[in-house]
């Protein structure tokens, strides 16, 4: 019976194997870019006013990801101090709260990002949001230097990582 296997039967398996390699390859480049590409296509078509809380957290860690930041986490739900996203670029590290709402962001937000940053003593507070900002907000955000991302500059995100 071992004569049988390495005379015949070894050979035969490893010949078999020589041929069908470059053919399991080839599946497997198949299914992970028509993965890739489900991933790109789900990611562009993403409608963020639709998403609740957590998930628009998770869509904004993953355009943040894919803009080029690093060491991108997302903070835990309750206890957060006002921060959603950790992330760094370029050496800058970034304290990113998201709001999801529908109407404007009081400067409560505002207040919060600024708050959260000091406690993990990050260089950049933001807040973003899928809306828009009220004025005393704004005007809050620029006197304290919070960046302040409103829904135009969430699409310009969502344009430049579509690639």
């Amino acid at each position: 019976m071992r004569l049988f296997y390495y005379t015949v039967a070894a050979p035969a398996l490893f010949f078999l194997r020589l041929i069908f390699w470059p053919f399991k390859m080839m599946f497997r480049f198949f299914f992970w870019f028509c993965r890739w590409r489900k991933e790109k296509r789900r990611m562009r078509r993403a409608n963020f006013d639709d998403m609740d809380g957590w998930e628009f957290e998770e869509y904004v860690a993953k355009l943040l990801v894919r803009d080029g930041y690093i060491h991108v986490e997302v903070t835990r739900g309750s206890g957060d101090q006002g921060v959603d996203i950790l992330a760094q670029r370029d050496g800058v590290s970034y304290a990113v709260q998201c709001k999801h709402y529908a109407g404007k962001i009081p400067n409560k937000a505002v207040q919060e990002a600024y708050a959260g940053a000091e406690f993990y003593g990050c260089d950049v507070p933001v807040v973003l949001t899928n809306s828009f900002f009220s004025p005393s907000a704004l005007e809050l955000g620029d006197e304290i230097g919070v960046e302040l991302w409103d829904r135009e500059e969430l699409l310009r995100l969502v344009r430049r990582t579509r690639r």
